[in-house]
């Protein structure tokens, strides 16, 4: 029997609509499983041996990423491993807003420190939509964090039927119903009726120790580079207190003669400084 624990945060896989407009998260981990069986999915939810797989929930949040702060992805990071840490657990199961999924993908990609999976996933369209995508993923979740197959693959995303690893995954698009994928590879594999299969082994980094105060406390702005960008945003953000500022400057990374002395400023101040490409590849 394997045992797998849904940890829930919110975001439109457990959001719904809202009388004043929008949506807003509101299902706790246990809502999410129980709405399984309404779309004939619940082969697993009772804990049956013939399926062999056991779930538990617990919920860290019930927000709309684009809320998230440092904190919160740090505490995503830390139940993450205080779930693992226990020797009945087999993976887990992070249900988590589109939004910001990459960022809490990214830190628990570099501080994952398990052979046992993690697994994220959300839905494009909230369970009271006539199209809700959200029980399939979560469903292809579990069976992923379950399958042993999946064991060593670090950190993955399952959306759509698809299994990606999760450091260089983004948010390609705001409505496809799989908005996510790397600009310069491919899916690791697929959730196929049979179960999950693999294509590709992850590449998994040596990892980084869980984030603590300080890095909930750190400041950490970005500034665009494009045509006529002068240096006001830059030095907005050194004068705000920023330990950290991302530079996405065009084609290779170039960001412009009046950002270039901007940064030599900031790294002169001891604000790191790491400079990127706004194409995204």
């Amino acid at each position: 029997m394997n045992r797998i624990v849904v940890l829930a945060t919110g975001g439109t896989i457990s959001s719904h609509r809202s009388p004043d407009g929008g949506s807003r998260a509101k299902d706790s981990a246990a809502d999410l499983i129980g709405a399984l069986s309404a779309h004939g999915l619940d082969d697993f939810t009772s804990g049956d041996a013939h399926a062999g797989i056991e779930l538990e929930s617990e919920d860290i949040a019930v927000q709309n990423s684009f809320n998230f702060s440092f904190a919160d992805i740090s505490r995503v990071a830390h139940a993450v491993a205080r779930i693992l840490s226990r020797e009945d657990v087999d993976g887990v199961v992070v249900t988590h807003g589109t939004d910001t999924m990459e960022e809490t993908l990214a830190l628990l990609g570099f501080t994952h420190d398990d052979p046992r999976p993690v697994v994220l996933t959300g839905a494009q369209r909230s369970p009271d939509h006539s199209d809700s995508d959200g029980p399939r993923n979560l469903h292809d979740a579990i069976r992923t964090a379950a399958s042993p197959a999946s064991r060593g693959q670090g950190v993955l995303l399952v959306f759509g039927g698809e299994i990606h690893s999760a450091l260089g995954l983004r948010k390609n698009h705001t409505l496809a119903p799989q908005p996510f994928g790397h600009r310069s590879a491919g899916a690791l594999g697929a959730v196929l009726e049979s179960g999950p299969r693999y294509f590709a082994q992850a590449l998994t980094p040596e990892p980084l120790p869980l984030p603590n105060d300080a890095f909930h406390q750190q400041r950490v702005d970005m500034v665009l580079g494009y045509p006529g960008a002068d240096a006001a945003l830059m030095h907005a953000a050194l004068e705000t207190g920023a330990t950290g500022v991302v530079v996405l400057g065009a084609g290779a990374g170039n960001p412009g003669v009046p950002l270039t002395d901007a940064i030599a400023q900031a790294t002169a101040q001891g604000v790191l400084v790491g400079l990127g490409t706004r194409t995204g590849a």
